[in-house]
């Protein structure tokens, strides 16, 4: 392992945050929000960000219509407005409790909703976090409809997200990190996007899990060269480099445990074909089984 910090290294400390340049804070995030409990987390990470950088923040109501499959028939059009004025009912409920809790976040937020099927809020999420430096998700376990909303965000908008779990109950300024390395164009984009977050930690572990196609050589270099820019940027890095695991995202997960890491930073991989898009198999892992906040980009 090794550690890198330049001489004239940023402080970190939670007074200095609205000192720092504007490019390493963030001035606008997106909550997803759908009126359930899972709400809790996301919105009290959305306050955490509006109390250390004054972020803005704009909660994002995706209230989804039924898609049941209505056969057509003489009464077509007539059940299908029902189903839409019922779904859009049961929104104007959701949204009641939505703005009662967004009151918690004080004057520098708004509310924004849709009502849709669920490839039409997709396609709203992505349109509005191209013009954000955040979207912040839930984790989306068997949700369907939120893992093609995430899948929106980081493929169709290029956007970063940050996914937090339900039970991330307490937010914290993560002060620990672990950054998922690999020498890629995705990662490289995750590590930009955390940059506000990497300038205020006090301990940010590069770890980087072997591959079974990788030479050491080109599996430690880049490691390297990166751990040099962000310890330009006044962020120590401490490298580590794991042997191969069958599931590299257990490795990752086990480091973040070992180091009692507070934020997961991870590119996030896939492709699309035909215009579903297919998350890659570290990404996926991440984000069915981590315990912390993963940050993400493509």
């Amino acid at each position: 392992m090794s550690t890198l910090q330049n001489d004239d290294s940023y402080s970190g400390s939670k007074g200095e945050a609205l000192t720092a340049p504007a490019l390493h804070r963030i001035a606008d995030v997106a909550v997803h929000l759908d009126g359930s409990g899972y709400d809790e987390p996301r919105l009290a990470y959305a306050q955490m960000l509006a109390t250390i950088f004054g972020t803005h923040v704009e909660g994002f109501f995706a209230n989804p219509i039924p898609t049941s499959f209505i056969p057509v028939s003489a009464g077509y059009e007539r059940v299908a407005a029902e189903i839409w004025e019922e779904g859009r009912a049961a929104g104007d409920v959701a949204e009641k409790a939505i703005r009662s809790r967004l009151d918690r976040l004080g004057d520098g937020c708004a509310l924004r909703r849709v009502d849709g099927m669920p490839h039409e809020l997709a396609f709203a999420a992505a349109r509005l976090a191209r013009t954000l430096d955040l979207v912040i998700l839930g984790r989306p376990d068997d949700d369907r409809s939120l893992a093609d909303m995430i899948a929106a965000v980081l493929f169709d908008a290029g956007s970063p997200a940050l996914i937090v779990p339900a039970e991330a109950t307490e937010a914290r300024d993560p002060q620990t990190i672990v950054i998922g390395w690999r020498d890629s164009t995705e990662c490289s984009r995750s590590i930009a996007a955390s940059l506000p977050f990497l300038k205020r930690a006090r301990e940010v572990f590069l770890v980087s899990v072997a591959e079974a196609t990788a030479s050491e050589e080109r599996h430690s270099e880049p490691a390297a060269d990166m751990a040099r820019h962000l310890a330009r940027h006044g962020i120590a890095v401490e490298v580590r480099h794991l042997p191969k695991w069958n599931r590299p995202a257990d490795a990752l997960l086990n480091e973040a445990k070992i180091v009692g890491a507070e934020l997961l930073v991870s590119g996030a991989y896939g492709r699309s074909r035909l215009r579903e898009m297919i998350l890659g198999g570290v990404t996926r892992d991440l984000l069915k089984s981590s315990p912390i906040p993963l940050l993400m980009s493509h």
